[in-house]
């Protein structure tokens, strides 16, 4: 139109307008809701008040006037697009003033509500009901039989939130009964630790110390509660009259359950999935004993924090094996995403924590590594300077899923066969010798052949071929490194195994703390490898061994009826 009819002056109001028009439709969509069937300029406006003087005329009708005008040159016809667009003028500066109003009264006015905190209209007395009635809501939740609701006098209307009268005690400590249970005698303090330079040998006192643990027994038939007692002499010094309980009484002194609660607690919470509040409903209805969730934590802590040294055997073993599978996945810390990295070799398997998907990590642990680390497709993988296999279902995967979008692109599909008859034969081979290089070398003559007939003369034109031509030519050392060594899996299956079970619990647990996360991923390695092992997790937690390689499933004492221990 300016350049038709010439621009406005020069620095004016309407030149202003013209250089930094915007766009108010950006402001209202999906930011602020009316009451109106559409964002359209004649239904937001007119909710404000706007008005048209032609109200029947749409914007398309405006065309086919301003057609007719030209035509016609029909004053009547001038006159009312004059008129329309003043209409719109004016309809879109009242819906501009209106917004801005809506924005600076937003919080005060009863007619606005927010999507995050919607706001709900009552009266003075209908607040005054709600909130009471919010009250019971809240009181329902409790235990009714040991509590009271009390109102306020004054009535309804002026009442304050019901209140509760007595608050719910903590449950005092259970006193744990004086005999029965295991006894465990241990030795007394022998060397009195006020005389360093010359020891002095300290003397039996009559008097015992003894500390109770609640324990759980596990059987042939099943488990069950139990009491384990440690018990000794205390000492004294002939010297200086100092007295000493035995050093292990005054080491459990410390706790209230013994290694069978800690293993049980990590099994239910690791093994079984469950939640430190299913756990504490689980233990309260099975053994009769209230544990918090709080003691739940801190036993799954104090079970995690007992085997770091389990953590790093496993992955000295794993730096120690032919191959090494790796492969990650998301974890939720606290709202905020970060990657689990599983860390496997088939037989042992480590996790680890990093903030994000940079693989500097693993290119320190694997610094000397000799062996064939087998992982996917990302190329964060591609800096780790040790020899490589790509997995090969993730390529079969992607081009099986490809070729379903793509079903009628013939050159694709031919290249896609071309794949199938190079990998079939091999994973044959895979089938009825194992991973032998003795038998897969011959295949490497069949792998050439393929970069040579296929590989080379694909065009790449089309975007889906131009990029497996890539992946090939970029992988091709790295895809059939199998083929020239003994026991080099083709596939990264065993790093997705290890990580199945932490995507099932993301499901279920949603957020972890961080410090809870690593504890957490530290059994589930420890369970993790007891699964790939054949072995039972929670036999080796009972175990208070380290090593999983070296715990062997042992068979389960029972009792007999006349109360000696006898071997199943």
């Amino acid at each position: 139109m300016c350049e038709r009819y010439g621009g406005p002056a020069a620095d004016s109001i309407v030149d202003q307008a013209l250089k930094s028009p915007v766009n108010l439709l950006s402001f209202l969509f999906c930011k602020i809701y009316l009451p109106t069937y559409s964002n359209r300029l004649k239904d937001t406006s007119a909710y404000f008040g706007a008005t048209w003087q032609s109200p029947n005329i749409t914007g398309i009708q405006t065309i086919a006037l301003r057609c007719e005008w030209e035509c016609t040159r029909s004053v009547r016809l001038k006159e009312s697009l004059l008129a329309y667009n003043q209409d719109d003028c004016a309809a879109l500066e009242l819906l501009s003033l209106e917004m801005k109003k809506l924005i600076a009264e937003s919080e005060s006015r009863p007619d606005i509500d927010f999507a995050y905190t919607p706001k709900k209209a009552a009266t003075e007395s209908g607040s005054g009901i709600h909130h009471a009635l919010d009250g019971l809501l809240k009181i329902a939740w409790l235990d009714y039989s040991r509590n009271k609701i009390k109102f306020h006098k004054s009535g309804v209307n002026t009442s304050p939130t019901p209140t509760i009268s007595s608050v719910r005690q903590k449950l005092p400590r259970r006193k744990l009964p004086t005999s029965g249970g295991q006894v465990i005698r241990v030795p007394r303090k022998r060397k009195c630790p006020g005389h360093p330079d010359q020891p002095t040998m300290l003397r039996p006192s009559s008097k015992s110390s003894e500390h109770a643990l609640l324990d759980i027994a596990f059987t042939k038939t099943g488990c069950r509660k139990t009491i384990v007692r440690y018990r000794g002499k205390e000492s004294y010094c002939p010297y200086c009259g100092s007295k000493f309980v035995p050093p292990q009484v005054k080491e459990v002194r410390r706790y209230r359950y013994s290694k069978g609660f800690h293993a049980w607690v990590a099994y239910l919470r690791v093994a079984l999935r469950l939640s430190c509040r299913l756990v504490e409903k689980f233990t309260r209805d099975l053994f009769h004993e209230d544990i918090s969730r709080t003691t739940i934590v801190a036993l799954f802590q104090q079970t995690a924090d007992a085997h770091e040294l389990t953590e790093e055997l496993l992955l000295r073993r794993i730096l120690q094996s032919r191959a090494i599978h790796v492969d990650e996945t998301k974890i939720s810390i606290l709202g905020v995403h970060q990657q689990v990295w599983g860390i496997t070799n088939g037989r042992e398997v480590v996790f680890r924590l990093t903030e994000t998907r940079e693989t500097g990590f693993l290119q320190e642990l694997l610094n000397g590594y000799q062996g064939v680390l087998v992982s996917d497709f990302y190329g964060g993988y591609d800096a780790i300077t040790c020899r490589q296999q790509k997995c090969l279902v993730h390529l079969i995967r992607d081009l099986n899923d490809d070729l379903w979008k793509n079903p009628f692109n013939a050159e694709y599909e031919q290249f896609v066969a071309a794949v199938r008859d190079l990998l079939v034969p091999i994973v044959e081979d895979i089938e009825r010798y194992g991973l032998k290089a003795v038998h897969l070398r011959k295949h490497r003559k069949r792998v050439d052949c393929f970069y040579r007939d296929t590989m080379e003369v694909l065009s790449g034109q089309q975007e889906i071929l131009s990029k497996y031509k890539k992946r090939f030519e970029r992988y091709r050392d790295s895809m059939f490194t199998f083929l020239d060594g003994d026991e080099i899996p083709w596939n990264n299956n065993a790093a997705e195994r290890a990580l199945r079970h932490l995507a099932v619990q993301r499901k279920i647990s949603g957020d972890f703390s961080e410090k809870g996360a690593r504890q957490y991923l530290r059994l589930l390695a420890i369970a993790q490898t007891c699964r790939f092992q054949n072995k039972s997790f929670l036999d080796f937690l009972l175990s208070g061994l380290n090593d999983v390689d070296q715990y062997q499933r042992k068979r389960r004492q029972c009792s007999s009826s006349d109360g000696s221990l006898e071997i199943d």
